[in-house]
């Protein structure tokens, strides 16, 4: 197994040797696709050009948070972070062509919230490519 350098800002986030000629059968992105974009925009744009990676069929399994303005990567480090709310999830992930199989939605309860970020809660998605 290999690492290898994606960027989800390319409409070809890979190199063409990197997945199979057919395409994945699965793709799992976790906190990442909101935290690269720099808008709700470029959200969108990074879910289409990931899902050029999967097989017509193949699944996106996503997790990432919801309200979240930035985080604090390590003392006086803040990255923003696109704040989604659910109905863009769904909008997102049903204009790049992939179905919604699944959507779980978890509000951070204010008292477990830290003062590392602004989060009010993670959403777990999972999406069928047409």
């Amino acid at each position: 197994m290999d690492v290898v350098p994606v960027d989800v800002h390319r409409p070809q986030p890979l190199a063409l040797d990197d997945i199979p000629s057919a395409g994945a059968d699965c793709l799992v992105s976790c906190f990442c696709l909101e935290s690269a974009s720099p808008d709700l925009a470029a959200f969108n744009r990074a879910l289409g050009h990931i899902g050029s990676l999967l097989r017509p069929g193949g699944h996106l399994l996503l997790i990432g948070t919801l309200g979240m303005n930035y985080y604090f990567g390590g003392p006086g480090v803040k990255i923003p972070v696109v704040p989604l709310n659910e109905a863009q999830v769904c909008a997102g992930l049903k204009e790049n062509g992939y179905i919604l199989i699944r959507l779980e939605v978890y509000t951070v309860p204010q008292d477990m919230r830290l003062e590392s970020d602004d989060v009010s809660g993670v959403f777990f998605a999972k999406a069928r490519k047409e």
